[in-house]
């Protein structure tokens, strides 16, 4: 599910960017990937923007403890809550030959961010197949000393790049008979009910 939603992501971004600069139509400057191979080089390729996945978190406010049940002829059908996720993702510029490029790029992913905030059925193809109603962006600036912390762990130096925090992806349970039957009638065994004068 996560990957499917950051491949819409990088698509729509790639789609406005393309609109609003001076690149060839057609060209798949956004490209879904891990920042760095396994031997440590880059593995976003010259001239494009990857996009990758930094955290996964659980966004705690939303998190139900109620267990959904319903009845239906006489069977017990239970879902788990749901788990509303947080994904933080970067935007890596690496166009190697041209340092300008490379922020007004940044800059077109800010902008796209800024016009269009959230995801929704409505307003983007595909997500419906995902089964997710709406996702919002919020953009993630950090300290220096973080943005350094972050570039150590992706192993290389800093390139120009922006980070979103992508909220309120829900993980829904599917549906599930229950183990438990069905309680349809109560005894009480009255028979050794002690008397007190």
């Amino acid at each position: 599910m996560f990957g499917n939603i950051l491949k819409i992501v990088a698509r729509e971004v790639n789609d406005y960017i393309e609109a609003n600069s001076n690149l060839p139509s057609g060209t798949k400057l956004v490209v879904l990937n891990r920042p760095y191979k396994a031997d440590g080089t880059l593995a976003i390729s010259n001239n494009s923007i990857g996009l990758s996945l930094l955290n996964i978190e659980e966004e705690l406010d939303n998190r139900s403890a109620i267990v959904n049940k319903r009845v239906v002829d006489g069977k017990v059908y239970r879902r788990n809550p749901d788990i509303t996720i947080n994904l933080q993702v970067i935007f890596i510029a690496n166009f190697k030959n041209d340092y300008t490029t490379e922020l007004n790029l940044i800059t077109n992913i800010i902008e796209f961010f800024q016009k269009k905030p959230f995801f929704s059925t409505k307003n983007t193809d595909g997500l419906s197949k995902l089964d997710t109603d709406k996702i919002s962006f919020k953009l993630n600036t950090m300290p220096l000393n973080e943005q350094h912390h972050i570039w150590g762990l992706l192993g290389d130096k800093y390139l120009p790049s922006i980070m979103y925090t992508i909220s309120m992806i829900v993980i829904k349970d599917s549906e599930k008979i229950s183990d438990i039957p069905l309680v349809k009638e109560v005894n009480i065994d009255t028979s050794n009910k002690k008397e007190y004068e």
